[in-house]
């Protein structure tokens, strides 16, 4: 028989809806809205025209901007049911009774119910998107490749991670057999859902049309052409292929569009050629192939513009020239720790901003002959 009391629990109704709120953590959440809120409802035109007004006009068309905006953004029957409650809300000293019991009602109260129904209405409509992007997430995460393939001589890492629910990065490791891997690592123009669908019709398109034989500007060649003939008007992806076959050493490698990867030798990191332009610019595009041989200890470094375009709260870029320091002071790091350490700077260096890109990150080190 088991003679411990049974313990109670303490009673934390006092605190326990808001003890997870911090003042500072408050006024940090409350302004970051606000500037989302700006940055959501605001056209380009009219953040420039604020940057020049004085501080009391800028308030009142600010408030006034974002009320026109939040008023056209709702549907008509509910920009209707708005009009009504702001009418009514003016009306808030006049009541009306009904029968004989004496029962009324304030026009206030009911212009505040009609605010509240449409709030509702807004509520339910963001729930049921959210819902939608949170099992898209969970999609696109389980299409996500081993951050740690098995490559025989080689020592890989692959990282994604989307600025907002979805991303429009691409990163995959294609495996033939021991010894023939393909590595990609893509962007996708524009942020969200549509780069996310983009992303994966890529994905599917790169899987769909490489075998064992197939020759990378080949590749590229038909690629470009579906995403050209396919793709959204003006949307355009930027792709790395990376072709490797035994340990021997040798990468061929495809770069459409993406910034040159990074070949470090010795703690001394140095661009790759840049490559040939992005897909679905251009039709009949044709695409060089680049083939290097890495000796033992060398790194190969492909990122997304997540990483180096990543900027402060002023605005400020990390840029090349914090990722090329970074990169010189660990020559002989292992491609999962250079890849945190490039996390960690870049998440110090933002700071308080939020991502506006998503991040992604291919480290590829010979380890063979």
């Amino acid at each position: 028989m088991n003679n411990n009391k049974e313990e109670k629990p303490k009673n934390n109704t006092h605190g326990g809806f808001f003890r997870k709120i911090q003042p500072r953590n408050f006024w940090h959440t409350i302004f970051g809205d606000f500037r989302d809120i700006k940055e959501f409802y605001l056209e380009e035109e009219q953040k420039n025209r604020l940057e020049g007004m004085r501080p009391i006009a800028r308030w009142f068309y600010l408030a006034g901007w974002l009320l026109k905006s939040l008023f056209m953004k709702l549907t008509p029957i509910r920009r209707l049911l708005l009009l009504i409650a702001i009418f009514i809300l003016f009306l808030q000293n006049s009541r009306i009774q009904f029968g004989s019991l004496g029962a009324n009602l304030n026009f206030g109260e009911l212009g505040g119910l009609i605010l509240i129904f449409i709030l509702m209405l807004e509520l339910k409509d963001k729930l049921l998107a959210r819902n939608e992007l949170e099992e898209g997430r969970a999609i696109q995460m389980r299409l996500l490749p081993d951050p740690n393939p098995e490559i025989a001589g080689w020592d890989a890492w692959l990282y994604s991670k989307p600025a907002n629910d979805v991303g429009g990065d691409l990163i995959d490791c294609i495996r033939f057999n021991d010894d023939h891997h393909i590595l990609v690592l893509g962007d996708v123009s524009g942020k969200g859902l549509p780069a996310a669908l983009l992303m994966v019709k890529l994905q599917a398109t790169i899987r769909a049309l490489f075998t064992e034989s197939t020759r990378l500007a080949d590749l590229g060649f038909q690629i470009n052409q579906i995403f050209h003939r396919d793709g959204i008007t003006s949307s355009f992806a930027t792709l790395v292929v990376l072709d490797i076959r035994g340990d021997s050493g040798k990468i061929r490698m495809l770069n459409a569009g993406h910034t040159p990867p990074v070949f470090i030798r010795d703690g001394i990191p140095s661009p790759t050629a840049k490559g040939n332009p992005a897909l679905g610019l251009m039709a009949d595009t044709p695409y060089n192939v680049i083939e290097t041989v890495m000796q033992k200890g060398d790194v190969l470094l492909v990122y997304s513009d997540g990483i180096n375009e990543s900027c402060d709260p002023q605005g400020e870029c990390f840029g090349n020239d914090r990722l090329f320091s970074l990169l010189r002071k660990r020559p002989d790091i292992q491609p999962t720790d250079l890849g945190v350490r490039i996390l960690e700077a870049v998440q110090h260096f933002r700071g308080e901003a939020r991502p506006e890109d998503d991040q992604t990150l291919l480290i590829l080190k010979y380890c063979g002959q």
